[in-house]
């Protein structure tokens, strides 16, 4: 496969970042279930977050954005 030139791999990455971060935000009720049965919901629920920062702050540092010190993004749990 050949190399994409450097803005429009840049600008693959964002939109792949933006379809991660909308699966993530998207209720996956049978994963859901399956935590449950296995008792590990809130490390579901953390990992998820966890992944959801990380897509932001990937996101955030190719457009150029910086969030200032002492402010995070809203949390993913706080939604449920």
């Amino acid at each position: 496969m050949p190399a994409l030139p450097e803005s429009r791999q840049h600008l693959a990455t964002l939109d792949a970042i933006q379809l991660m971060l909308r699966d993530l935000h998207t209720r996956h009720d049978e994963i859901r279930h399956r935590a449950a049965f296995r008792g590990c919901t809130r490390e579901l629920l953390d990992v998820q977050q966890e992944l959801v920062d990380y897509l932001l702050a990937k996101k955030g540092e190719l457009m150029g954005q910086q969030t200032p010190a002492g402010q995070s993004n809203p949390s993913y749990n706080a939604y449920l």
